[in-house]
């Protein structure tokens, strides 16, 4: 058995590697972040399934939930975030695409973006885009 979640986060994975992006081969697309950032050539994709808030309950027994999907650029290079740009816009628009992802969700807010550095001597830096999905289940289970 597997969560909705999780198969909704696989979903996404599924988006950004089949067929494989101009910008990031699907071999470096990783399921976390230490995979991304382990890769030997970069830049790499991480996706992770981030927090769920506390369902809705709905009369016909179903509940409304929600899911936050973290996708991160790793890149690396004199100016980390241009050289991360491309794979965030070509995940983006990947992700956007099909907001149900195939039936699992009922739709796909876009978040926050965040920008992080490493050390300076290292020229690496994260570009992290949050998605919020939303979905059903039944009331007694979270598949």
């Amino acid at each position: 058995m597997t969560s909705k979640a999780e198969r909704i986060t696989t979903a996404i994975v599924t988006a950004l590697t089949v067929p494989a992006m101009t910008s990031v081969p699907a071999a470096r697309v990783f399921r976390d972040l230490h995979g991304a950032l382990q890769a030997d050539l970069l830049p790499a994709v991480a996706i992770e399934t981030g927090d769920e808030t506390e369902p809705s309950h709905r009369a016909n027994g179903y509940k409304v939930r929600f899911v936050d999907v973290r996708v991160t650029v790793v890149a690396k290079g004199a100016s980390p975030y241009t050289a991360a740009d491309a794979a965030l816009v070509e995940s983006h628009a990947r992700v956007m695409a099909d907001r149900t992802l195939g039936g699992l969700a009922i739709g796909i807010d876009e978040g926050q973006t965040r920008r992080e550095r490493g050390e300076a001597e290292e020229q690496l830096g994260a570009v992290t885009k949050t998605y919020r999905v939303q979905y059903y289940t039944t009331e007694t289970s979270i598949e």
